[in-house]
C-alpha cells in the first residue's frame, strides 16, 4: 500500500474547487478528503493536493482529478465493477453510480456515492492498481 495520496486537480482558471460531489451525502470531494485526514494520519498516509490551472482552449472548461497519477474517472469505473457481483433481480446494481452532469458555467461536474469515492481512494493507494487497470491514465 502506498503511503502518499497525491491528488492533482487540473482545471481552467475560473474554478475555485473541484466540481465533484457525493450524491448521497451531498459532501464535496474536498470535504470528504478533509474528513479522511485523521484516518490518513493514523495509517501513516500523507495527503498532497496539487492545484494545476490550465488555459481554456476554445472555451472548453476542464475539471479533472487524478489520484496518484490515475484518472479519478478510471478509478471510479474500476471501483463500480464490484457493485455488479450479483445478477439476481433483487440485487441489480444501481445505475449511474458515477455520472458527469452539467454544472455552473458549462463545467462538467462529477457525482457518485460517497462509498464509491472512498473505494476509488483506496484503489489509488493500492500499489498494484496500475496492473489491474490497463489504461490507467
Amino acid at each position: 500500500m502506498e503511503r502518499t495520496l497525491t491528488v492533482v486537480w487540473k482545471h481552467t482558471g475560473d474554478q475555485h474547487d473541484p466540481c465533484l460531489f457525493c450524491k448521497d451525502t451531498k459532501k464535496s470531494f474536498l470535504t470528504l478528503l478533509e474528513e479522511l485526514l485523521p484516518v490518513f494520519k493514523e495509517e501513516g498516509i500523507e495527503l498532497t493536493f496539487k492545484d494545476e490551472p490550465i488555459p481554456s482552449e476554445k472555451g472548453i472548461k476542464v475539471n479533472t482529478v487524478e489520484l496518484n497519477g490515475i484518472s479519478l474517472l478510471l478509478l471510479l469505473s474500476h471501483a463500480a465493477e464490484g457493485e455488479e457481483y450479483c445478477h439476481a433481480s433483487k440485487c441489480m446494481p444501481i445505475r449511474n453510480l458515477y455520472r458527469l452532469i452539467p454544472g455552473p458555467d458549462g463545467i462538467l461536474c462529477g457525482e457518485a456515492t460517497e462509498i464509491l469515492f472512498r473505494k476509488a481512494i483506496l484503489l489509488a493507494l493500492e500499489s498494484t492498481i496500475m496492473q489491474d487497470i490497463p489504461d490507467f491514465r
